[in-house]
């Protein structure tokens, strides 16, 4: 594993569901330099005030903005690059300013990649046979990464795909979380939709372990396998409404949105969990309170 106390980390989107994770994650192994980027005044706040750490410095900016990066790189050994468009429908909207941060906004990250030691790429399972303009973006900056494998030789690069982060504020949970108070009713696409999962705390360890390996392959794409659970939208959504409902609660199905595949193209051989597999892990995210 990499030496951690004197290493300087980055992490972009550090403000995150997923960024603050790898933080106490780093901050648990004894981290005491790390910077964090990302662009929403709301969720920095939050997350300075979650973390409360002197080890930890929030900066507000925008990973597109060439110059900021190119600073920002100049004092950091590992960067952990977690910010993204990640919503399929949002991305599938607008695809120009999909394009400005996933795409200009990791060249930006690329383009001065020279000057560390190892980067880590967080990738998404909708990388996989793309159907999406959000998948398109994550496809391509793939390539980008493993392009920068041959151009700067001095630098570690690490591709993950993770799939859905079960809690995030971009899953569905906290989306049904509101429609619930409002009318007591959750929306689904399509009952039979079939998804891929990994609980927040999950994915930054595996995140962390990867990333701090000794001498982990650049030519590789790693996959959370032990963390990933599948599961079909319709016992997600029963399961919910256990936990979060009442005998009144009801679910609509609404249809597929732009983009969207009726099952993602991940791990074959993963079992669907059972609506009282599901409504455990509900609960314990509840528990822990991620944004559920």
């Amino acid at each position: 594993m990499l030496p951690i106390k004197n290493t300087r980390f980055l992490i972009t989107g550090g403000s995150g569901s997923l960024g603050r994770n790898i933080i106490k994650r780093l901050l648990d192994l004894g981290a005491e330099k790390i910077l964090s980027i990302s662009r929403d005044e709301g969720l920095i706040k939050e997350a300075e005030n979650e973390i409360n750490s002197s080890f930890v410095r929030f900066k507000l900016g925008d990973i597109a903005d060439k110059e900021l990066i190119a600073n920002a790189m100049k004092d950091i050994d590992v960067v952990f690059h977690t910010a993204a468009i990640k919503h399929v429908s949002l991305a599938e909207q607008n695809p120009r300013e999909a394009h400005r941060v996933n795409i200009l906004g990791l060249l930006n990250i690329l383009n001065s990649s020279q000057l560390i030691k190892r980067l880590i790429y967080v990738s998404s399972d909708k990388a996989i046979n793309v159907t999406n303009c959000y998948g398109a973006t994550k496809l391509l900056a793939e390539y980008l990464v493993k392009e920068s494998v041959d151009l700067y030789s001095g630098t570690t690069f690490i591709i993950a795909r993770c799939p859905n982060l079960l809690g995030s504020r971009g899953s569905v949970l906290p989306l049904w979380e509101q429609q619930l108070k409002k009318d007591n009713k959750i929306k689904i696409t399509d009952p039979e939709m079939t998804r891929y999962f990994i609980n927040i705390p999950d994915a930054a360890k595996f995140l962390v372990d990867v990333g701090l390996a000794t001498n982990p392959d650049s030519s590789k794409i790693f996959y959370p396998l032990e963390y990933t659970k599948k599961f079909k939208l319709k016992s997600l959504a029963q399961a919910f409404l256990k936990v979060r409902g009442n005998k009144y609660s009801s679910i609509e199905t609404i249809g597929a949105s732009p983009g969207e595949k009726k099952h993602e193209d991940y791990i074959a051989n993963c079992p669907l969990m059972s609506i009282k597999e599901l409504t455990s892990v509900i609960k314990i995210n509840s528990a822990i309170g991620n944004d559920i």
